[in-house]
């Protein structure tokens, strides 16, 4: 289907589009985001991306009173983890292979708990500084001894002044008005270095249908772009970025949980594609076009799965308020499903009311005894741990099969 799409295209500003899909979520009371868009591909330069109406002040809300980074046991950015510890480790590795010295002035914009920057540290790096829209985040990077703000991308303050380095590892993926932002970008680096650089790291689109353990887990709340190499250079290049160096490799987004991103290092120019023609991506909304197929197979070994389940058991708990519980809710048999309790280890989301129901921590439903359906494949073999400790006799009902 055709549309002329509400959120023009980042990239062309085109608003000619095909839609591919469309994305549903049950989402807590106040929550300043959309409970659903269409997933859409530019007909002009073959970007796919989220035709969400939220602004970027929704976002900006959102990540500075939502944001799943504060807590360093649920969530990546912090390197508390050893599989966080080992992608953040690789990271920080490639950037210092590309520094010309230790006193360069390195920013991380979007930074979470501050990993990365921790990781650089330990290889000799003092210089540092870190943004990010979450109060949180900063504070716990600041008890830590590195410089941090609050602020987003489009929110940095001139006091800063200039940096030689900046980083944007799995930023740009969440961001509504990609344009605005690299061009803040382009006026914090320095000006008077050549070697000025910026690294960018973003989920690899390409390949999501390659790495998929969850149905539709790329379209989500906070991921609204979704870039190939060559729409991340059409990007770049018309807001004056040379490429320097680019690759593709393999992170782990939980334990054992391969994840596909794409890397690339960016020298400042001053050639602002004013007449700049996008190369068009030919082969990236097929790819998209699979993983919707594979993900609607998934969603539906899901769906006869929790049928059976509620016929047997009409009142259920469910552990996980996380993106595949929020399409879960809003997509399947669980929508209609008595719900005692919702339950979720992330103190960010305790407290919050879906569906008329508070999120409990685990420690608050001891004396529930109804049958608990994990909402999560990405934790799930933590929220199992979690049900041992607590030493819960609750029937634990599993969507997907334990690795």
């Amino acid at each position: 289907m055709r549309k002329t799409a509400a959120r023009c295209c980042p990239i062309c500003q085109d608003s000619d589009t095909e839609v591919l899909h469309t994305q549903k979520f049950a989402l807590p009371e106040g929550h300043p985001l959309m409970d659903g868009y269409d997933v859409v591909c530019c007909e002009h330069c073959g970007f796919v991306y989220a035709d969400t109406t939220a602004t970027q002040e929704d976002y900006d809300v959102f990540y500075a009173k939502f944001s799943k980074y504060e807590d360093d046991k649920t969530s990546s950015g912090s390197g508390d983890t050893p599989w966080d510890a080992r992608r953040l480790e690789g990271t920080a590795l490639q950037i210092a292979e590309t520094l010309p010295n230790k006193l360069v002035r390195i920013l991380d914009i979007g930074c979470a708990n501050g990993g990365l920057l921790k990781c650089l540290r330990k290889m000799g790096f003092d210089n540092l500084c870190g943004i990010d829209p979450s109060p949180v985040c900063v504070a716990n990077i600041r008890s830590c001894g590195i410089e941090a703000h609050t602020g987003s991308l489009l929110q940095l303050s001139e006091k800063l002044g200039r940096f030689d380095f900046v980083i944007l590892s799995h930023v740009l993926e969440h961001v509504r008005n990609l344009k605005t932002a690299m061009q803040t970008i382009s006026n914090v680096l320095t000006r008077e270095r050549e070697e000025s650089c910026l690294y960018v790291e973003v989920p690899d689109a390409s390949r999501y249908v390659d790495y998929i353990f969850s149905p539709f887990q790329d379209f989500n709340t906070e991921h609204i772009n979704h870039f190939s190499h060559v729409s991340l250079g059409n990007l770049m290049r018309f807001l004056g970025f040379s490429l320097n160096e680019q690759g593709a490799k393999l992170i782990e987004s939980a334990l054992n949980m391969p994840y596909p991103a794409l890397w690339s290092i960016w020298g400042k120019t001053n050639l602002l594609g004013v007449d700049f023609a996008p190369e068009r991506d030919v082969l990236l909304a097929e790819s998209i076009k699979r993983y919707i197929l594979k993900s609607d197979r998934l969603m539906y070994d899901i769906e006869t799965k929790l049928r059976s389940v509620l016929i047997k058991y009409p009142q259920v708990i469910v552990w996980g308020t996380g993106q595949l519980a929020m399409k879960l809710l809003a997509e399947t048999s669980l929508a209609s499903a008595q719900i005692v309790a919702f339950v979720d280890g992330n103190p960010v989301n305790q407290g919050q009311i879906l569906r008329g129901v508070p999120i409990s921590a685990p420690e608050e439903i001891g004396d529930l005894k109804h049958p608990i359906i994990v909402a999560s494949n990405l934790h799930q073999e933590a929220i199992v741990n979690r049900i041992r400790q607590l030493e819960l006799s609750n029937k634990v009902i599993l969507l997907f099969e334990q690795q």
